[in-house]
């Protein structure tokens, strides 16, 4: 049975993160990164926000990752009023922001991982847990098909010092320890990719209509990523998961179908959630959760690469902690954590509150804080 000091479940942003921190200020440890993929499939999730880059070159791979990367001016919006606005980044003190072929993004920062010493296991998912006497962490993985040896899908054992939770807002790890989630919302995207005919503005595009509101950014190989964000029993009684609906409500839109105007659909519709989530225990007994394992937010913070990748780092740095006999990051990360996801929430109902063109609709009014009634009367 293979022995690590620390298990990463989860091979995205936050999981490669943590694994590359490790390995950049313990080289000799040993470090496995548990992916259930090979990156085959698309990922959503595309915006790298002002301040990536800094903490890619901070890692030692932005240079790798760089390819996948298409570079971002400005966002715009048509939000609160019919008018579109741009905001540019030109005098942002953190940069760009960028759009990354997310599979491709995430297998190039899995190669990295790999380069720098990691134990990277592909088409590998976590089964079951068990502690051991001594305090370490059994874990029951196994591997899927695709090519791989006669045994593909039969179970094999690791042990570990640590695990680190990068699987997501499902958090298989931490949800098998009893950890519950904190929702706060049920926000749902219905995602459609496109070939463009030739290079699209690379700035997002946010477009607010009376049940939820529209995202599009330019992804490289001149494709655009199109979705329709709206909470899941409104979706349903739309019946927007069914392409001919989603196009037919995109052609209400102004801003959204005069971009997409000569594209051509590559994928059929995919429903993804976007809740706004947390964890109600975000680390544990020799485990701890990152990326949207530990909390996931609304797109419209287009932060979520970046806290995957922030979060990833800060908490290697408390598992290095605990592995130099020091207890107390964990604690240190679960109430930076905490105070982050408030903080979150108190700046998505202020976003929110700017879009009043329709107060009574469900999806606003559930997101919204009610005028005060001084303010209705008039």
């Amino acid at each position: 049975m293979a022995s690590y000091d620390v298990v990463v479940l989860g091979g995205g942003p936050a999981g490669s993160a943590a694994a590359l921190a490790l390995m950049q200020v313990r080289p000799e440890l040993r470090v496995a990164l548990v992916e259930a993929s090979s990156f085959e499939r698309p990922r959503i999730g595309e915006t790298l926000a002002p301040g990536g880059r800094q903490l890619l070159e901070g890692l030692g791979v932005w240079q790798r990752v760089r390819g996948c990367a298409l570079e971002s001016f400005a966002t715009s919006a048509v939000w609160g009023s019919d008018e579109r606005h741009d905001n540019e980044f030109l005098f942002s003190a953190r940069g760009n922001a960028w759009h990354v072929e997310r599979s491709a993004f995430d297998a190039a920062l899995a190669d990295c991982a790999a380069a720098s010493g990691v134990a990277v296991h592909l088409r590998t998912r976590f089964v079951a847990s068990l502690r051991r006497a001594g305090g370490r962490w059994e874990l029951v993985l196994a591997r899927s098909g695709g090519g791989t040896p006669a045994n593909a899908g039969e179970p094999f054992a690791c042990d570990a010092s640590v695990v680190i939770d990068a699987t997501g807002r499902n958090a298989c790890f931490a949800s098998r320890q009893g950890a519950g989630r904190i929702v706060d919302d049920r926000l749902c995207g219905l995602v459609m990719t496109f070939r463009a005919p030739r290079a699209a503005d690379p700035a997002t595009l946010v477009e607010a209509a009376e049940d939820g509101w529209w995202y599009s950014a330019a992804i490289p190989s001149e494709r655009i990523v199109a979705a329709w964000m709206s909470d899941a029993d409104l979706i349903r009684r739309a019946g927007l998961k069914e392409a001919t609906r989603w196009i037919a409500r995109l052609e209400t839109s102004r801003e959204t179908s005069a971009r997409l105007a000569g594209c051509t659909p590559e994928t059929s519709v995919s429903v993804w959630s976007a809740r706004s989530q947390r964890l109600a225990r975000i680390a544990g007994d020799r485990w701890l959760a990152v990326g949207d394992a530990a909390s996931a937010f609304d797109p419209l913070s287009s932060a979520g690469i970046l806290k995957a990748l922030y979060t990833g780092k800060v908490g290697a740095f408390a598992v290095l902690d605990l592995l130099g006999g020091n207890p107390r990051g964990f604690e240190r990360y679960r109430t930076h954590v905490a105070a982050e996801y408030a903080a979150y929430l108190t700046t998505r109902t202020w976003f929110y509150d700017q879009e009043r063109r329709w107060p009574h609709a469900p999806f606003w009014s559930r997101r919204q804080v009610p005028a005060p009634a001084a303010a209705a009367r008039g």
